[in-house]
């Protein structure tokens, strides 16, 4: 009876000094590895993001809310249809838009950008978009971007460091609550 139980202490010994270097990760560099994940994450929808911009529009032409609320919304499959009910119907990734519309279903995307629960972030976009702080600071050159991926990693180290350098608030309370 004794060997189980040493086996169990072990196995506790080894999960605790795991979770104990996912906290130092979590606080030393403001993100979790297993938050990474999302960064190359298979997409149901392969997203030219280049493309739209090569077209012209702007990141708040899909992402709604980004310039004047808190989030920046990820497109509803109605956005996409507004345009893609008529413009490339043949193309496959954009029948898929067309399937998920047709039955009624939000595309379910995944999200790439978004601070570990740990680090107690409250991320505002309007602030940074009213401060003329341009999308890809954040999230990258997304006129070279085929898929929605992560290629920003952001920690406290980064968004402080962007702080100072534009003079904005260092206060803990302005983005942690």
């Amino acid at each position: 009876m004794q060997r189980p139980l040493a086996l169990l202490r072990s196995c506790a010994l080894i999960l605790s000094s795991v979770r104990s270097r996912l906290d130092l990760c979590w606080k030393v560099f403001g993100i979790a590895a297993l938050w990474a994940v999302a960064a190359r994450a298979q997409q149901p929808v392969a997203f030219p993001h280049n493309t739209h911009m090569r077209l012209g529009m702007q990141c708040i032409d899909c992402h709604i809310g980004a310039d004047a609320r808190d989030t920046a919304g990820i497109p509803s499959v109605r956005k996409c249809m507004l345009c893609h009910a008529k413009l490339a119907k043949e193309k496959p990734e954009v029948q898929k838009v067309i399937a998920y519309a047709n039955k009624n279903v939000e595309i379910p995307w995944v999200r790439v950008y978004r601070f570990s629960p740990d680090a107690h972030v409250n991320f505002r976009h309007a602030p940074h978009y009213e401060a003329g702080i341009s999308c890809s600071t954040c999230h990258g050159d997304l006129t070279k971007a085929t898929v929605a991926e992560r290629t920003v990693n952001h920690n406290m180290g980064s968004c402080l460091t962007c702080h100072r350098q534009r003079h904005a608030s260092e206060d803990c309370a302005a983005c942690h609550f």
